[in-house]
């Protein structure tokens, strides 16, 4: 967990790479086109301002000159280009809010298959690099990326077709600015459209300067939210342990660490945000003074009519709000870059290849080949040493030792999640199965659970029912499209129980079992071994377990310790 002391990674324009795949995906046409639309229509509105600008020109010098019918002749045109206006800004906003979600849908659907291949799920959390909270990565940044991508970027559309449409007006409009200074002859054309533009770039070099720090401080608070989030759906996970051990100290203690980081940064965050806030309102507030000074010399020469002075206004207001596109966005800029910032960190990540050491390969023969295994810690200390071994198609093998002798170790290794040693597996993986102590049962229906990682349909429901049956689960028989949250349902024995049930179902030519039935009675345990043995003859059993009493299902043994593995035939 980070804490509010340490470094934020460093911001990379490598970050900003994860904008680019889905415009040149399959969907780029559909994309291109929507966002070509959207860019028109926004073109057609910045239009309609400027024809507003020229028609109160007209409008105001007519009123002022006392010539009521003739403005009262100009309304009819200006509502129906009203509500045109209208029409093609709303337009605007639904073609951008169905661009937004195309775009969150697909990029979600790419970081889920990255996020679920390669065990890229289980390297993130398990791994040496890790990237912290990647549910909030994909769930929440994703969904901020494509919405503050396209407003700020059609905003910033926005702005320069607005900049270069009212800087023609007001370039000509405003007319020379000719004066006489140490003897020299000064002639600056277009001097308010230039004016405007010095004085924006100012404000936004200065904001610059004193609010970068936001982008660190927005990034910390993004992951401090998503670790208090995460510590409470741990407390969700583990209501009845938590309740059992009397926690709830200990967790409030825990999740007031948690808040106590976003406090303390949130710290931060106001600050910069004030800084923010502050630069940019008071150059708002001020920044009609310099258009009052440089419209000075045409006041005092009486060039300066109401009607002239209300387009050069609003000309001059146009550009300046163009200019300070940056300023007014500067806060979701940095929202943005610390968003991208954790996206490009999580690809990052997700991209790395798994580590090289123990090798796996896939193959067709029945058995398990084992060559030269040898297990190591990460810091490359060995843990044991397997060697040669070939596990014959159904051949039963217990794997005994003392408590961190290795034995989860060496399933975790043939499963391909653990790479830390070296030697070679190989066996045919799409016919084994591996059943952890842990069972997962994920929510839905019971049928679900009992299927998985199979879909629901895969297996008929009197399959099911016997499977449930054959594991002392007949109880649940009549409850197979209940939807629930069977992890909670479910006791441990029960869950174990179940994960035997797909066992049954999926017919594995090779099953590994690591303390599978730890939570049963010797009873329990017994029935399922009988139900595997009856109903899989010919598969290959490699079960982790303390118990003897699991001898007498196993022909042969492994035994860990002291650093080398010991083979044996049991004896019946």
């Amino acid at each position: 967990m980070q804490t509010t002391e340490q470094t934020t990674p460093p911001h990379s324009l490598s970050d900003w790479k994860v904008l680019f795949p889905y415009w040149k995906s399959e969907e780029k046409w559909w994309a291109w086109s929507l966002l070509g639309g959207t860019i028109g229509l926004s073109v057609l509105y910045v239009q309609s301002a400027v024809w507003f600008g020229a028609w109160y020109h007209r409008f105001f010098d007519a009123f002022f000159a006392g010539q009521v019918a003739h403005c009262l002749g100009m309304l009819p045109l200006y509502l129906l280009v009203t509500v045109g206006s209208v029409a093609v800004h709303v337009t605007q906003t639904y073609l951008t809010q169905v661009l937004s979600m195309r775009w969150r849908l697909w990029n979600t659907r790419v970081y889920l298959r990255q996020y679920l291949s390669e065990e890229a799920y289980y390297r993130l959390e398990h791994g040496p690099n890790r990237a912290d909270n990647p549910d909030q990565r994909i769930a929440d940044d994703l969904s901020q990326m494509t919405v503050q991508t396209l407003k700020l970027g059609l905003d910033a559309i926005d702005a320069v077709t607005t900049l270069f449409s009212f800087a023609v007006v007001l370039w000509n409009i405003g007319g020379v600015l000719s004066f006489d200074w140490h003897g020299h002859h000064f002639h600056i054309p277009g001097y308010l459209f230039l004016g405007a533009a010095i004085t924006t770039l100012a404000a936004s070099g200065i904001l610059e300067r004193f609010g970068s720090p936001l982008i660190g401080a927005n990034y910390r608070q993004q992951h401090f939210d998503a670790d208090l989030r995460a510590g409470l759906m741990d407390i969700r996970r583990n209501s009845e342990q938590i309740a059992f051990y009397g926690g709830e100290e200990a967790e409030h203690l825990r999740l007031s660490g948690y808040l106590a980081h976003i406090a303390t940064n949130w710290r931060s965050v106001v600050r910069y945000t004030w800084r923010v806030n502050f630069i940019g309102e008071i150059y708002t507030g001020i920044a009609t003074v310099p258009l009052w000074l440089m419209l000075a010399p045409k006041a005092m020469a009486h060039a300066l009519t109401f009607g002239l002075y209300s387009q050069i206004n609003s000309a001059y207001t146009q550009v300046r709000i163009s200019l300070e596109w940056f300023i007014f966005n500067y806060a979701d800029l940095a929202t943005l870059r610390s968003v991208l910032q954790r996206l490009g960190e999580f690809e990052r990540t997700v991209g790395q290849q798994p580590e090289t050491g123990i090798e796996r390969f896939a193959s067709e023969i029945p058995s398990v080949q084992i060559r030269d295994l040898t297990l190591c810690l990460p810091d490359t200390t060995p843990i044991a040493r397997i060697g040669n071994l070939t596990l014959e198609s159904g051949e039963r093998w217990l794997v005994r030792g003392p408590s961190g002798s290795g034995k989860s170790t060496f399933l975790r290794a043939l499963a391909g999640l653990w790479r830390h040693g070296s030697g070679a597996v190989s066996f045919n993986m799409r016919q084994a199965m591996f059943l952890p102590q842990r069972s997962y049962v994920p929510s839905g229906t019971l049928r679900q659970a009992l299927s998985y990682p199979a879909t629901p349909d895969r297996y008929e429901t009197t399959f099911c029912q016997r499977a449930l049956e054959a594991v002392n689960l007949s109880g649940y028989s009549h409850r197979l499209d209940e939807i629930a949250d069977w992890g909670d349902v479910l006791s441990p024995g029960e869950q174990q129980r179940l994960a035997v049930a797909r066992a049954l179902l999926f017919r594995p030519a090779i099953l590994f079992l690591d303390e599978a039935t730890s939570a049963l009675d010797e009873g329990n345990e017994r029935r399922l071994y009988e139900a595997l043995l009856s109903a899989l003859p010919g598969t290959t059993f490699i079960s982790v377990a303390h118990r003897d009493a699991l001898c007498r299902f196993h022909d042969h043994e492994i035994v860990l310790g002291d650093g080398n593995a010991v083979f044996s035939v049991l004896e019946k």
